[in-house]
Formats: structure tokens, C-alpha cells, sequence
């Protein structure tokens, strides 16, 4: 079956078998950010970067050393929230980003159905390790929940400003419940409906947390910058859930298409990725 035809269920399978556990000879680094199993991330470095960071030979680098040669991407993956899909379908798009001549930081975080402020702590602790540990760090790149994620990162005014890539973001919270997308996933994530718990959702929904901002903030937001980048033929979010926002569409493009190196797609999306990233800090 050739890649076109792959339904977007086969696609994630294949994604998934490609993404196994990185090669021994990969220069992959497993750094936690937290106690707990799913606050690890992976640091994966272009094979050239090592020498210039002063890291060893292998490209892992000392907790603490500072990133200055290559600028890190952080990707952050999906799968609805639910803790059963986690980033091993994201590694060949950090494996193509590598290859495009990023450092790419791929995150694990808590998917814990009725707990959604775990993900965000998560995501939290993650940035301050990152900056702790020197990363220059480009955007903030994001696919499907993580997509939501990163416009989340992008829209609360309490975490540093950076530039972020939303993937096929579920980008409207209350209407991804109204249409029950992904068998409920945001209301199982969240643990409750908007009308239930409205703080909750005022704090997540990356629609809410836009249009609640004072117009200077918004205007700091988009020079911030915001990218996202959405396929007409995506099935499992729809086109519709980024219809409120500024969006670059992918025509005949399907859910997995914006992740999937093997895509026909992936040019464009690795251009878009290209242009948001910031200007390296003087």
C-alpha cells in the first residue's frame, strides 16, 4: 500500500513501528525533568553538533552544559490526551528535524484522564529545564493534543514568551466536546464538560485563553508568533477546529500527513516550522 492510500489509523501503526526505541548509535539523551516515569525527555542531536557543543563524542551532553551551537525545537506529540499513545509516532519527525539541522528536545508528559493540570505542570517543569540547562530553544512545535498544548504554552502569560507550530490542534476545546472528537477525549481528559467546570476550560482552551486577552496582549502574541498548520483532509480533527484562528491549510493533507516525513506534505510543513522558528537571540 503506498503512503498516499494509508488510512490515518495505519499511518499512526506505521509511525509507531518506524519510532521504536532510538539506535544505540543514535545521539539520543534521556533527561528527566521530574520523579515520575512519563517526565523524561529525549534530546536528539545532529550528528555534527556534538564537537561544537564541547559534549561527548556520543552527543550527550553534561546536565547543566549549555546549547549554543544548534538551536533546539521542542515537539510535543499527541494522541488525544490519552496515556496510552505516547512519543514514540513523533520520533521520525524529530529524526527529519535532526536531519534539517535542528536539536530537537521530544517530550514525555502526564496524559492522566481527569487531571489535565499534570500535562501542563509537566510542560512547565520541562521549559525550566530546558532553559536551566542552556537551550536555545526555537518554538515550541506541537501535533494534534499537542497542538493544544503548545498554543496553551503560547497563551499563558505567566511562562516566557517563544514562538510555536500548532500541528492539526484541537484549538477549540468547547466544540471538540460538542462533537465528542476523539471518543471524548477532551472531556475525559479534563474530567468534566465546559458548562461543568468553566475555570478549567478558561485556563486550557487555547480559543478561550486568545480571545480573554487584553488587546496589548494579543498584539505581543502575534508578534510572539503563532503557526498553524492544518489539512482539509484531516478525519481525526477536523479542519473546523482551527477555523477561529490564523491557519495555513494543506490541501488533501490528512491528520498524520503534518508528522509524517514520508509525507508528500512534509516539505511544506518543515517550511513552516523554518519560518516561525525565531531569530538566534543577539
Amino acid at each position: 500500500m503506498a503512503v498516499d492510500d494509508e488510512t490515518e489509523d495505519e499511518t499512526l501503526t506505521r509511525l509507531q513501528g518506524e519510532g521504536g526505541p532510538p539506535h544505540p548509535v543514535e545521539p539520543v539523551t534521556l533527561l528527566a525533568y521530574g520523579d515520575l516515569p512519563d517526565q523524561v525527555v529525549e534530546i536528539h542531536e545532529p550528528p555534527t553538533s556534538a564537537a561544537s557543543d564541547g559534549a561527548a563524542s556520543d552527543g550527550a551532553a553534561p546536565d547543566g552544559a549549555a546549547h549554543t551551537a544548534v538551536r533546539t525545537l521542542v515537539v510535543v506529540h499527541g494522541g488525544y490526551f490519552r496515556p496510552g499513545v505516547d512519543r514514540t509516532h513523533a520520533r521520525p519527525m524529530a529524526r527529519a528535524l535532526v536531519a534539517a539541522g535542528w536539536r530537537v528536545a521530544l517530550a514525555e508528559y502526564r496524559r492522566v484522564p481527569g487531571d489535565p493540570e499534570a500535562t501542563t505542570a509537566d510542560l512547565t517543569a520541562l521549559d525550566a529545564r530546558l532553559r536551566a540547562d542552556g537551550h536555545d530553544v526555537a518554538a515550541w512545535v506541537g501535533h494534534s493534543a499537542g497542538g493544544t498544548l503548545v498554543l496553551w504554552r503560547a497563551l499563558t502569560p505567566t511562562l516566557p514568551p517563544v514562538p510555536v507550530v500548532a500541528l492539526a490542534p484541537v484549538a477549540d476545546l468547547d466544540e471538540a466536546v460538542d462533537d465528542r472528537l476523539g471518543t471524548d477525549a477532551v472531556r475525559d481528559w479534563i474530567g468534566a464538560t465546559p458548562a461543568q467546570a468553566p475555570e478549567i476550560y478558561a485556563r486550557l482552551d487555547p480559543l478561550r485563553l486568545r480571545d480573554a486577552m487584553p488587546p496589548q496582549r494579543t498584539n505581543d502574541v502575534a508578534a510572539q508568533g503563532i503557526t498553524i498548520v492544518h489539512g482539509d483532509a484531516d478525519v481525526t480533527v477536523p479542519l473546523r477546529q482551527s477555523a477561529g484562528w490564523e491557519r495555513s491549510v494543506l490541501p488533501g493533507a490528512d491528520h498524520f500527513d503534518v508528522v509524517d516525513p514520508r509525507s508528500p506534505h512534509w516539505p511544506s510543513v518543515l517550511a513552516a516550522i523554518t519560518r516561525r522558528a525565531a531569530p538566534r537571540r543577539p
